[in-house]
């Protein structure tokens, strides 16, 4: 029953994803992107987001050797949480700065910008209610 309950409670993210995308995208008159977009704006944006990603899997494979000196961090739902979100954040905002810079529709960063925002809500608003009460 809890399967259930997790694919229910993530087809119900990506419903409410594509909705908000939808929505700002119609609000802001840009272009629709995929979910999980990962188009460049340009080669410098494409050169800084390989080096984020590249630093990103480093301290994520520390973080992940330090586990094993810290257990009781490990057992956080933060722990990797947090390393995620940070990429995420970063990597989003790369973007909405590439898009202010250099992109031809002027209003793709505050598209970026809001869809970070939103995403960083539902991602701590689900932490924090154990996903929903899904998870005792």
């Amino acid at each position: 029953m809890l399967w259930g309950k997790i694919i229910l409670f993530i087809v119900a993210m990506f419903v409410l994803m594509f909705i908000f995308n939808k929505v700002m995208a119609k609000l802001l008159k840009v272009d629709k992107r995929s979910l999980f977009s990962t188009s460049h704006v340009n080669g410098l944006h494409k050169k800084i987001g390989g080096i984020l990603s590249v630093t990103f899997l480093v301290v994520f494979i520390i973080f992940n050797m330090r586990q094993f000196e810290s257990p009781k961090l490990a057992n956080s739902p933060w722990y990797f949480l947090g390393i995620l979100m940070i990429y995420f954040v970063l990597d989003e905002l790369v973007r909405a700065f590439m898009e202010w810079k250099y992109a031809t529709n002027r209003k793709d960063y505050i598209y970026t910008l809001s869809e970070m925002l939103f995403m960083v809500i539902v991602i701590f608003g689900v932490v924090q209610t154990n996903f929903l009460g899904l998870i005792d």
